[in-house]
């Protein structure tokens, strides 16, 4: 079983800058809405049938979840064993828009159970893999960060963020780029104890290194 991590955070709070650092040879970067990160990728290669050790893919959104599945696949041949889902949210958002002319409840039930099998699925990926999904944030009715979801089925059924032992906050805070393991009135900030500071540089290598360690990957 992998480690899967949620990273959450509102646009701009330097989710994907904090990619930067990871090592292109061991890493997929897979970009759900096809959105480029804000560095340079001349040293990640687009994942191709013709380039199967590519560190960059954009799927397919109209086979998504069988589009990442495919390049993870790959990237796992190839010897990579860090996944990141760059804007996972856009797997939900997406598909609704492309239904939106739909009318009645089967299509969010449906939406919600596609998610939740997906999840199922990178938690199947091999114990030395680490997957990093990148998610954008919402707030409930009291001001508690959750990830943002389409429907409640996931939300009043599911509680996604549940299914996750760690989860991060991604925040810029006076022009300063921080992630967070632990945050003061937000329960869905968590790590194991001992594992992160509380507070962090925005920059996801380091974090994947101190996580494999304490897990012995």
């Amino acid at each position: 079983m992998s480690e899967l991590i949620m990273l959450l955070g509102g646009s701009g709070g330097g989710k994907s800058s904090s990619l930067e650092k990871l090592p292109p040879k061991e890493t997929l970067i897979v970009s759900v809405d096809g959105k480029k990160p804000p560095f340079s990728l001349k040293n990640w290669p687009k994942l191709e049938k013709d380039r199967p050790d590519g560190s960059f893919y954009i799927p397919k959104r109209e086979n998504v979840y069988g589009s990442i599945k495919g390049a993870i696949n790959l990237a796992l041949d190839s010897g990579k064993d860090k996944i990141i889902i760059d804007d996972s949210q856009y797997v939900l958002a997406n598909q609704f828009f492309a239904r939106a002319h739909e009318k009645g409840f089967d299509k969010f039930n449906e939406l919600g159970q596609h998610f939740w099998l997906f999840i199922d699925y990178l938690r199947s990926l091999p114990e030395n893999v680490t997957v990093y999904m990148l998610h954008h944030t919402d707030t409930d009715d009291v001001g508690n960060i959750k990830p943002k979801t389409i429907g409640k089925m996931l939300d009043d059924k599911g509680c996604i963020e549940g299914r996750f032992t760690i989860c991060l906050l991604a925040k810029r805070v006076d022009e300063v780029y921080k992630i967070y393991s632990s945050l003061t009135g937000q329960q869905v900030v968590k790590a194991p104890r001992g594992m992160l500071d509380n507070e962090m540089d925005n920059e996801l290598y380091e974090i994947d290194k101190k996580i494999r360690e304490y897990y012995g990957m």
